[in-house]
């Protein structure tokens, strides 16, 4: 029963994140990164975008998220509570080649999470997870070719490096952590297509990443653990309304199925807006995806629901020629009812009355 527990929390802490670090991606939740044909971070948003750089391109990102959850039960004992602040850095760089060629190197965070438990994982008497942290990197190697003068492609090589860290019985005679950490590879394909002169469309195709874990630990077992990160698909339009008004939509998928067999694939879909303002440009957005599990199948490790988020932001033009953004964004974790049983210390009866988390962006173009 306890090995069956552990080599359920090392698959723990995992979040997709649609932002990139920058400005513009957390003040759109996302929306405008398939889309984005105007700087660097299209590296990593979508490769195609390249194309648009004119010579070369740097960004410079940096994104704070403070993550809050609280769980109550609803049979037996507390509920506890769930906390944490991480930092999450973007950088990217794209330098024309040619008339026809763009190429670009990056890196950020595609997901993770970490969270440290007041009342330990799931409240009650037992005391088994007191600390949930998953981290994932990727670097990134790009390149756009333009095929003419509407349609431009691109694809990404990735090394994704993941991380995962489990405190367990902490304060007791048993205490043990279980960690892990490697590199695997992974890809990604991207389009971008000038439908009018006030109109583009974007799609892009993520491989995500399968990761094999060995695992330090002074348990028995497991002493292996399989991360596959979900694939996904995104379809994005950007038309520009007037010479100020910008209107993007977006849609994706998400192969969830993929991470572990009791969960489902993910639709989601959002718009935001961008108005220019001389020297400033103001930006919005809107973003939900639907819930990866039921009720039934949900527990307190990684209790995944139907997200939505809310972004606002500006971009300043400096008198250099570089832009520096700022962007706040709200994300709604859902209430990830849980639908368990009393005993059980990883699926207990309950919910979460707060489970959210609050991004700060900071970014630099130039």
């Amino acid at each position: 029963m306890l090995a069956g527990t552990i080599s359920s929390t090392v698959s723990a802490g995992g979040l997709s994140l649609s932002q990139l670090g920058t400005a513009q991606s957390v003040a759109t939740a996302g929306v405008a990164n398939v889309t984005n044909n105007s700087d660097s971070s299209a590296v990593i948003a979508n490769p195609a975008g390249l194309s648009g750089v004119k010579s070369d391109s740097m960004m410079l990102g940096m994104q704070y998220l403070d993550i809050g959850s609280e769980f109550e039960r609803t049979a037996v004992g507390e509920g506890t509570s769930g906390s944490a602040g991480q930092f999450m850095p973007h950088f990217s760089y794209a330098k024309r080649l040619n008339d026809d060629w763009v190429a670009g190197i990056g890196m950020h965070s595609p997901g993770g999470l970490g969270i440290t438990y007041d009342n330990s994982v799931a409240g009650g008497v037992s005391n088994i997870v007191n600390e949930n942290y998953i981290s994932m990197v990727n670097v990134t190697a790009s390149a756009s070719y333009q095929v003419n003068d509407k349609l431009s492609l691109g694809a990404s090589l990735i090394a994704q490096y993941a991380d995962i860290r489990v405190e367990l019985f902490q304060g007791t005679g048993q205490e043990n952590t279980i960690e892990g950490n490697n590199w695997a590879p992974s890809f990604s394909l991207g389009a971008i297509y000038q439908l009018s002169a006030k109109t583009k469309l974007g799609l892009s195709y993520d491989y995500g990443g399968k990761h094999d874990l060995d695992l330090a630990t002074r348990l028995p077992e497991p002493q292996t653990m399989d991360v596959n990160w979900p694939q996904s698909v995104e379809f994005g339009i950007a038309h520009q309304i007037s010479s100020d008004f910008t209107f993007m939509v977006n849609a994706t998928w998400q192969q969830w199925s993929r991470f572990n067999d009791k969960y489902s694939d993910t639709w989601g879909g959002g718009i935001a807006l961008s108005y220019q303002l001389r020297d400033w440009t103001l930006q919005s957005g809107f973003s939900v995806d639907s819930s990866p599990l039921n009720s039934a199948n949900r527990d307190v490790v990684l209790p995944l629901d139907q997200q939505w988020r809310f972004g606002l932001g500006a971009m300043k033009t400096l008198d250099s020629g570089s832009v520096l953004g700022i962007a706040y964004q709200y994300q709604s974790l859902g209430d990830a009812e849980i639908d368990g049983d009393v005993y059980n210390p990883i699926q207990p009866e309950g919910y979460y009355s707060d489970n959210r988390i609050h991004f700060v962006s900071v970014s630099l173009s130039f």
